[in-house]
């Protein structure tokens, strides 16, 4: 069975919904038509969606400054199979956004190895589901052009959580951070060097699939780095396995899983460190649990350790982050 016949979130078909009705719109008889069963697939939830956009007239519907006309996506994709490597694909991705959605606005910056994507914006946050939205739009055809996932190291998203947040975190294949300063992504900047070779035909073959299509590359379980970031993410740190116990989780030699997360630009250190960084400001932004009492959950000895990876993570210690997270709520 193909990933487009995997069924959609039920929270973002209700978030879509809730889109057409501030429009004045009811989406109950589209849906139908798309999906008479009821439940959707990822395909069906792209139909519905360009449906809907196109009786919006606007692909983000309405969720930004200015309308995304219908065909919109389609020019983007056009405009960006061109660059010269992918790095110069995201600048120009970003900058067509910009113009057509006017806010958020996206730019991108380089540091230690990452390229961090930051949306600016003015007045009260947007919704998690515009930002999610925006992502998609902004990195499916980034990682079609580059012909694998980019794995997100960190999203932040400055509104406040929604009702099923794991939703968003089950996506991207990662914690997603809420109440942040300001919307983020952080990427890998190696990737950004690749030559893009994509011709004509391929984007018509991938423009056909779309949007449905953009819902697969952040899904966490499209690789082995994703599988297994999502095997980490349903278990306590303090029972997560060896890199050995690991590779005979996953059938395969140590040397042949040691050789996948390096194509897929990752590593089982790597991925244990982010996933600990996120469980870490969950349990300090949003619970009361002690510091040592994190340390321990998240697998630490003693709690000078985690203290020391913390500082590493956020520039500062455990308790002064919990306290900036307190007087920002």
């Amino acid at each position: 069975m193909s990933k487009l016949d995997d069924p959609i979130s039920d929270l973002f078909l209700h978030e879509a919904f809730d889109c057409a009705r501030r429009a004045g719109l009811d989406p109950a008889p589209l849906a139908r038509r798309v999906a008479p069963s009821g439940a959707m697939t990822l395909k069906q939830y792209g139909q519905f969606w360009f449906a809907l956009a196109r009786q919006m007239e606007d692909e983000m519907l309405g969720m930004t400054a200015y309308p995304m006309r219908p065909g919109s996506f389609a020019l983007l994709c056009h405009a960006i199979r061109g660059a010269p490597t992918l790095g110069k694909a995201l600048e120009r991705a970003l900058w067509a956004l910009t113009v057509m959605v006017g806010s958020p606005r996206g730019t991108v910056t380089l540091r230690n190895g990452r390229a961090c994507i930051t949306f600016g914006e003015d007045g009260p946050p947007a919704s998690a589901f515009a930002y999610r939205t925006l992502l998609i739009v902004l990195l499916g055809p980034i990682c079609w052009l580059a012909r694998r996932r980019l794995p997100l190291k960190q999203v932040t998203f400055r509104c406040v959580a929604p009702p099923d947040a794991i939703a968003y975190s089950r996506l991207f294949g990662t914690q997603v951070q809420f109440g942040a300063d300001c919307t983020k992504v952080e990427i890998d900047a190696a990737p950004l060097a690749l030559p893009i070779h994509r011709n004509e035909a391929a984007l018509k073959r991938y423009l056909k699939q779309a949007p449905g299509n953009l819902l697969i590359g952040y899904r966490g379980t499209d690789d082995t780095a994703g599988q297994v970031r999502a095997l980490l993410s349903s278990q306590s740190p303090r029972d997560w396995p060896d890199f050995e116990s690991l590779a005979r989780r996953f059938r395969i030699s140590p040397s042949t899983l040691r050789r996948q997360f390096k194509e897929q630009g990752a590593s089982y250190r790597q991925l244990k460190s982010e996933l600990r960084a996120a469980r870490a400001r969950h349990l300090l932004a949003q619970t009361e649990t002690p510091v040592a009492e994190v340390a321990d959950l998240l697998g630490y000895a003693e709690p000078s350790a985690f203290f020391r990876a913390f500082q590493g993570w956020a520039g500062t210690s455990p308790a002064q982050y919990r306290t900036m997270m307190r007087i920002r709520r």
